[in-house]
């Protein structure tokens, strides 16, 4: 008892006056400097396509990548599309929802990975839709009405389904999946007004948590299901997303 009264007040002496200091302004902004205010709406969308292609000329064996893979052959392809709709209910605080839509397919017919790993007639489709119930708050950079720096609480849910297989002149074999997931995370961002109605924002995915599941049948036969559970503090270029706004 007499141990547990003497670390209490060495703790009341060390935090004691760290409540009294003054708070420190940093010079970033005014949190109460109106960037967008209380009634307003903003919509957004976003989106982007990219395709690659590797092969042989002229009776070559494949292009080489990162010097890492070699004998390249195959594609790759990335699409993916988003909409979201945020009221303000006060000044730089807004609530909405989110719509997404992502599709990635994968072929590769032939490769080599440091010369020690070879595959071929591998190929894998993966396509999701995504929902989520968002809150956005934005603190202005310098009390500046075109820059602004934002947090976004999310909480999402995806379904959508993945096939991975292999192609043969019978027909395919492989793995089907039905997937679904939920998730709670926090994306901080920038934005930029381009117009007095039009803004640019990057955002990306800083700290998620959620749970996935999904029912597998492979070969049309076998039946199989596994969940996965997760969180992670993991800020992520590869999630990096650009997105456009419409402020009225």
């Amino acid at each position: 008892m007499k141990k547990t009264a003497i670390v209490l007040a060495a703790a009341l002496a060390i935090l004691g006056p760290a409540a009294q200091a003054k708070t420190m302004n940093r010079g970033l902004g005014n949190p109460k400097s109106v960037y967008i205010e209380r009634g307003s709406w903003q919509l957004g969308i976003a989106g982007g396509y990219n395709r690659f292609n590797a092969g042989g000329l002229n009776g070559a064996q494949g292009a080489t990548f990162l010097g890492l893979v070699n004998k390249l052959e195959g594609d790759i392809t990335f699409a993916n599309a988003s909409a979201s709709a945020y009221y303000f209910v006060a000044n730089n605080i807004s609530v909405g929802a989110r719509l997404g839509f992502a599709k990635t397919g994968f072929n590769v017919d032939n490769a080599s990975l440091l010369s020690q790993i070879s595959f071929s007639n591998t190929h894998a489709d993966i396509m999701t839709l995504s929902g989520a119930l968002a809150a956005r708050a934005y603190l202005p950079l310098f009390n500046s009405k075109c820059f602004a720096l934002f947090a976004e609480a999310r909480l999402s849910g995806k379904m959508g389904y993945n096939k991975n297989y292999e192609q043969y002149e019978k027909g395919k074999t492989g793995t089907y999946a039905d997937v679904y997931s939920v998730s709670l995370g926090l994306y901080p961002g920038i934005c930029f007004f381009l117009t007095n109605n039009i803004a640019v924002e990057l955002s990306l995915p800083l700290v998620e948590g959620g749970y996935e599941w999904n029912k597998q049948l492979t070969n049309d036969k076998a039946e199989s299901a596994m969940g996965h559970a997760y969180g992670a503090f993991q800020p992520s270029i590869l999630g990096l997303n650009l997105g456009i706004t419409f402020n009225f």
